[in-house]
């Protein structure tokens, strides 16, 4: 009777303790499972660990937003950084004040290339522009295509021009991030700048025909100079579509005509590393040829933002891009 007695306890009490018991143990053993699959799991993800929602890399404040300074204005690259453009100059840093570049596309026809500095970086930017060039490429091919843009070639002078450019940058700014900081949506630019060509071999005199190359002549076929004067507006449309445009006026010397010129593009954003743009130049001249080209880019962009900086912007919170 005793033993029937205690079968039946264990049955009634011992078992469902166990089970219980049990239970607990496999839910304890579950949960140091799913925290160790969890943690393998972390080591294999590109997600930063501090923020889910975020991949691990450079952090979002580094990325480059400073495609509003365009290659026209007075501000420079980010140090170390640059944009490679098909058309538009590329440009690459030397400092954070300093850039080179050169137009990628012409390069065959127009060999040239810059140098850029920076002086002034406060409430307004001024830089210097300092390029060589030669358009002799250009000329033997007009020449060798009996293009009507060169008059009474009887041979093609070698040439090498100079350009020495002053720019002055305004930036107006508007408050982001509830106005902890300022970014710049409108950027007024004026420049003056003087062409001077050097001919290096003995040749005859040439003349040119052609809307855009005329009041350049100066330049072109060498020994004689041009002025440029010239205001642009760089402005921000959205968050990742800008806005360039400018009109400038050239001023040779009294043998050739004188010129005004025109030229706008949109650049959009498709990445912070991509961006397109397209675009016009048109000029107001005598002279053969189209009055209008089209401009049709795309640029790939590297480098980082520029860290704080010293002036007047940085007490404000704005960040001065090179």
């Amino acid at each position: 009777m005793f033993r029937s007695v205690l079968v039946i306890f264990i049955l009634v009490v011992g078992v469902p303790c166990s089970a219980q018991f049990l239970g607990k143990l496999n839910k304890g053993t579950s949960k140091r499972e799913i925290r160790k699959r969890q943690e393998e799991a972390d080591k294999k993800s590109s997600y930063n660990k501090f923020n889910k929602l975020q991949p691990m890399g450079k952090k979002a404040t580094l990325v480059r937003n400073d495609f509003l300074w365009s290659y026209s204005t007075a501000n420079v690259v980010p140090d170390k950084g640059g944009d490679i453009s098909l058309l538009f100059p590329s440009r690459i840093s030397l400092g954070r004040s300093d850039e080179i570049g050169g137009s990628i596309g012409t390069m065959l026809f127009v060999p040239n290339l810059y140098y850029k500095k920076r002086w002034h970086n406060n409430k307004f930017m001024i830089a210097s522009k300092h390029q060589l060039y030669s358009y002799t490429p250009l000329l033997y091919l007009f020449d060798r295509t009996n293009s009507n843009a060169i008059q009474n070639a009887n041979s093609i002078p070698n040439t090498i021009a100079l350009k020495n450019e002053l720019i002055f940058s305004m930036p107006f700014l508007k408050e982001i991030n509830c106005g902890a900081t300022k970014e710049p949506y409108l950027i007024i630019s004026a420049a003056i700048a003087i062409d001077f060509g050097i001919r290096v071999n003995q040749a005859d005199s040439i003349s040119l025909d052609n809307k855009f190359l005329t009041p350049r002549s100066g330049a072109v076929v060498g020994n004689n100079i041009f002025g440029t004067v010239r205001l642009q507006a760089d402005y921000m449309i959205y968050n990742n579509l800008f806005l360039s445009a400018g009109i400038r006026g050239i001023l040779s010397d009294n043998t050739y005509s004188n010129a005004i010129e025109h030229n706008a593009h949109v650049k959009y954003s498709l990445s912070p590393k991509v961006s397109v743009s397209a675009g016009y130049w048109l000029t107001l001249n005598t002279g053969g040829g189209t009055p209008i080209l089209p401009i049709i880019d795309i640029s790939y962009h590297f480098g980082l933002r520029e860290g704080r900086s010293k002036g007047l912007f940085s007490k404000k919170g704005y960040n001065t891009l090179k």
